[in-house]
């Protein structure tokens, strides 16, 4: 036997067991301590929630949750408001909500939206409260209403219109050029949460109806038929006109980049690669840039068969031109843009319109109104500008006033 001495293990012994006790059952009139998150998540960067829009009317909804934080064998009535008014759950009457918070810390859903802008981050505060909208405080969550200011749409008149080639239209640069811009507010949105990332600014436009353009010709000439006896006589309109008309407003874009007027990345329809970027005060905010050139094409002479008052054709009458007008009218939006959702919201909106004379004094260019609060809803689908303008339904030609000439052989 060996003459180190050995210490011997002593025997475990199992600890005493004790039956789990079951959840706490709470009282009616308490509730357990509760956690709310927005946008389903933990982290605060994204708590978050557009403003409403106006223009069109629309409501940006996030999803929310909450759970008791403490296990009870019961359900909770939780009552969530908003002291400030700044939210809504989530309809504009919504001013509070009822749920009904499971007992076993299992999460329950409900939704938010922006009714008012926050000044500073966090200042619209959710409260959660036992049973009634005033009863005791069991959690509470800080969110963001993010909105716009300082936004602008700029609409510059650029060129004169001038007659040249067979074409009216501005003989160097552009009828106008756009410039639309604003910046997220409050201070501090963090621009990369999912409610704000996909965001841009971007133009929308939509043409007005009204006449668009009128061609006249004037100062006919006959050239007779040969056989025609001599005697004959033709009594023609002293003047011609070509009008094109828009019957309907239209959406000033094409299939591909719409709702918004010029979108980048689309070969054959973006005008302008600077045309849609993230708001200022996130990374590469900055002034989202267009242009537009209205045009028509011109005619230098008009014919039309000469006729006797039987109607007997007997030789062709040529017109000279004597002018066109061009009269279009438009409305311009910044807009904020989903670039995932196509959702748009409009901040400002401008006016602005060509009245040209190509036989007019003076500059002959287009104006622009102020930009104001928006007052309409854009069409952002169909109809399209370019399809009213190819449908020849939408052109009518006649005499351009009363009088007559009259031609005899």
């Amino acid at each position: 036997m060996s003459g180190r001495n050995q210490v011997r293990s002593p025997t475990s012994v199992p600890a005493p067991t004790t039956p789990p006790s079951a959840p706490p059952v709470c009282p009616p009139t308490a509730c357990p301590p509760m956690e709310i998150e927005i946008n389903d998540t933990p982290v605060t960067t994204d708590d978050l929630v557009g403003l409403k829009c106006e223009h069109p009317a629309h409501r940006n909804i996030v999803n929310c949750r909450i759970r008791a934080t403490a296990v009870c064998a019961t359900s909770s009535t939780v009552v969530l408001t908003n002291p400030d008014g700044r939210l809504r759950f989530p309809n504009p009457a919504d001013t509070t909500t009822t749920v009904t918070v499971p007992g076993d810390g299992s999460w329950v859903s409900f939704q938010i939206s922006g009714e008012r802008g926050s000044n500073a981050i966090g200042d619209a505060v959710i409260e959660a409260h036992c049973n009634t909208a005033t009863g005791a405080l069991k959690a509470t969550k800080p969110a963001t209403v993010f909105w716009f200011d300082q936004a602008q749409m700029n609409v510059t008149p650029g060129g004169n219109y001038t007659l040249a080639g067979g074409t009216f239209a501005v003989a160097a640069g552009h009828a106008v050029d756009y410039s639309a811009q604003a910046r997220i507010r409050p201070a501090g949105v963090d621009c990369t949460a999912p409610q704000v990332t996909n965001l841009r600014i971007g133009i929308m436009q939509n043409t007005r109806p009204g006449v668009r353009d009128q061609t006249t010709w004037g100062n006919p000439t006959i050239v007779w038929n040969v056989g025609v006896a001599p005697g004959t006589t033709v009594v023609a309109a002293s003047t011609m006109r070509t009008t094109f008309n828009r019957p309907i407003a239209a959406n000033d874009s094409e299939v591909n980049v719409a709702p918004l007027y010029d979108q980048p990345g689309h070969p054959g329809s973006t005008i302008d690669p600077n045309c849609l970027n993230p708001p200022i005060g996130c990374a590469g905010g900055a002034a989202s840039t267009s242009n537009d050139n209205p045009s028509t094409p011109v005619a230098n002479t008009f014919t039309s068969p000469a006729q006797t008052p039987a109607g007997v054709r007997v030789g062709t009458l040529t017109y000279r031109l004597i002018n066109v007008t061009m009269d279009p009218s438009f409305v311009a939006w910044a807009a904020v843009f989903n670039t995932v959702t196509n959702e748009v919201c409009t901040l400002r909106e401008r006016v602005w319109a060509i009245h040209v004379d190509s036989a007019g004094a003076g500059p002959q260019r287009a104006t622009a109104s102020p930009d104001t609060a928006p007052t309409a809803d854009p069409i952002t689908g169909a109809p399209f500008a370019n399809t009213i303008a190819a449908d020849p339904a939408n052109e009518t030609t006649g005499p351009g006033s009363a009088a007559t000439t009259t031609f005899t052989k």
